[in-house]
C-alpha cells in the first residue's frame, strides 16, 4: 500500500496557521487602546455604527491607493473587499455590536500582514473622526 505524503503548499499552510498565533496590538502610546492579531487578522472595535464604518473604510481604500471590488452592505454589517497594486487581495469584514460600537476585522491576502493592517485601521478611524469617535462612544 502506498503512503501518500502531505504537499509542500499543505506544509507550508499548516506552518504559517501555527505560528500566526495571537498578539495584542497597542494603538495608542498609554496601552489603553488595543487591537488583536488573530491567524492574520486584525480586529478591534470602533465606536460608529455599520453605515459609517463601510463609508469609512471605502474612503481609507481609495487614499490608500486601493481597488475596491467589493462592497456588500446590510442594515448590520458590511463585507468589503479591494486590492493592492501587488495585487493582494484586502477583507474587511464589519458587523455592529450596538448603535455605537462595530466590530471591525482586517485581513490581507491569505496569511495577513500586520503593518498594513494597522495602517488601513488608523485611516478607517481617522475617516471616523479619530479621537472624537472614540470619546463619543462613552
Amino acid at each position: 500500500m502506498k503512503r501518500l505524503s502531505p504537499s509542500p503548499a499543505l506544509w507550508l499552510a499548516f506552518a504559517a496557521l501555527s505560528l500566526a498565533g495571537c498578539t495584542t496590538v497597542s494603538l495608542d502610546k498609554e496601552g489603553d487602546m488595543q487591537a488583536t492579531y488573530v491567524a492574520g487578522e486584525f480586529r478591534m472595535l470602533v465606536n460608529a455604527d455599520a453605515p459609517r464604518t463601510a463609508a469609512a473604510t471605502s474612503q481609507a481604500f481609495k487614499q490608500m491607493g486601493l481597488f475596491e471590488v467589493k462592497k456588500v452592505l446590510k442594515t448590520f454589517e458590511a463585507d468589503l473587499a479591494a486590492r493592492t497594486p501587488k495585487d493582494e487581495k484586502v477583507r474587511v469584514s464589519i458587523k455592529e455590536i450596538n448603535s455605537k460600537q462595530t466590530e471591525l476585522g482586517i485581513r490581507v491576502d491569505v496569511a495577513g500582514d500586520k503593518n498594513f493592517s494597522r495602517k488601513l485601521y488608523e485611516r478607517i478611524e481617522q475617516n471616523l473622526g479619530g479621537a472624537q469617535a472614540r470619546a463619543g462612544g462613552w
